[in-house]
């Protein structure tokens, strides 16, 4: 059975949203399906004496013996100036990739979970470690750091499309005297996608390669990437069956994220793709 400590805590936030499919964009779980965590898989929220009113306090769930954390992201504060994020892979749509969770002060000792399992990560640490930044405001000791996250994208036979790159949370704690006064949560989201028809700066290339081998034991299927085709040796001409070695890449990419699927290539006896005859480079590539 898993638990999480110190169990005085203090109003923690959740992150919530109505669930959509995977090609929109990201987002959490409702509050209804927040609960419906495997008995298993549940990790124990707050004291063992604690009554529904506290979890729900809390904004933890309550099985009618037991509090627990449902499947969100859930951020608490305790009185002895500690940060608790309870992070679950499902909290969202896409999944959240718990092996890409990052606080301010990286993955270096105490940033790194506590606990983690198949479907949750559990994050302790002081207000004052893992790049938290300090200030003052009214009087009150402000706390503040950021959790991001990659999303988890399923490949399909053509492809994944997601709006957004990554996850990020920021949250603070705002402290008087030994007391916590207010938690407060803000999610930052990636700003909208520009319309398709927009050019951007990113585009794909194609180049034909013209490395040969002329030394023996040489691999042809290497040594063909070695050298390409120039515009001025354009149109080439090859003989039927004679091997055509394509490169395609993505220029301009500073996503990480962002993956070139190629489905179909071919070649025609003209400028247009739409013209017959065409022979095919590349088929459910």
């Amino acid at each position: 059975m898993w638990e999480v400590g110190p169990q005085h805590l203090t109003r923690p936030v959740t992150y919530a949203a109505q669930p959509q499919q995977v090609s929109r964009r990201p987002v959490a779980s409702t509050p209804i399906e927040k609960c419906q965590v495997k008995e298993e898989e549940r990790i124990t929220c707050g004291t063992p004496a604690i009554t529904i009113a506290q979890c729900d306090a809390i904004n933890c769930c309550f099985d009618g013996w037991r509090c627990y954390y449902g499947k969100a992201v859930t951020v608490q504060c305790s009185r002895d100036g500690q940060f608790v994020v309870v992070v679950a892979r499902d909290s969202t749509r896409p999944n959240l990739d718990l092996d890409s969770i990052s606080l301010l002060g990286g993955q270096d000792a105490p940033c790194k979970p506590v606990g983690t399992t198949t479907v949750f990560a559990v994050y302790q640490f002081p207000v004052t470690a893992c790049g938290t930044t300090l200030m003052e405001d009214s009087g009150y000791v402000v706390y503040e750091n950021s959790m991001m996250s990659s999303y988890e994208v399923g490949i399909g036979p053509r492809g994944s499309i997601t709006r957004d790159s990554h996850f990020e949370l920021r949250f603070q704690c705002k402290y008087t005297g030994t007391a916590v006064e207010i938690l407060t949560v803000e999610v930052n989201t990636v700003a909208p996608p520009a319309p398709v028809a927009v050019p951007g700066p990113i585009s794909v290339t194609l180049r034909l390669a013209r490395g040969q081998c002329y030394n023996e034991g040489c691999v042809e299927d290497v040594e063909a990437y070695t050298s390409y085709y120039s515009e001025a040796d354009y149109p080439v001409v090859k003989v039927l069956k004679e091997p055509v070695y394509v490169e395609v890449y993505i220029e301009r990419r500073t996503d990480s994220n962002l993956v070139l699927n190629l489905e179909h290539c071919w070649a025609t006896s003209t400028p247009s793709p739409l013209s017959l005859p065409k022979w095919d480079l590349l088929v459910d590539g």
